[in-house]
């Protein structure tokens, strides 16, 4: 999961230290997995920073799909059909401004 500098901010300020989550790719930080994991993901699979999960989490299941498309990740997420048109359409906005904030080729609708 890519991370935005705003994702890094938030969570820094609460007292996480940056190699502790993330590491730089040369591209972009992107947050760190133990094993297959999310770094932030308790032994029941929930997420310990949930109120300030990164971005990228809180869009999905929605992602860029071809022709710079919000679609959803229906290979992956298994409830994608319980997704309502409304928050497939929130999914996006926060998608939109994920790759605003990275600087880069924004996703439409």
């Amino acid at each position: 999961m890519i991370l935005t500098i705003g994702d890094i901010y938030r969570l820094l300020r609460k007292g996480l230290k940056i190699f502790e989550f993330a590491y730089y790719d040369g591209e972009y930080w992107r947050l760190r997995n133990i094993g297959e994991r999310c770094v932030f993901l308790n032994n029941d699979g929930l997420c310990k920073i949930y109120p300030d999960r990164p971005l990228g989490c809180r869009a999905y299941p929605i992602v860029m799909g071809e022709k710079y498309k919000c679609v959803p990740d229906d290979e992956i997420c298994p409830h994608i059909s319980l997704l309502s048109r409304e928050e497939l359409q929130e999914g996006c906005k926060i998608l939109q401004n994920f790759f605003k904030e990275l600087g880069e080729k924004q996703p439409i609708e």
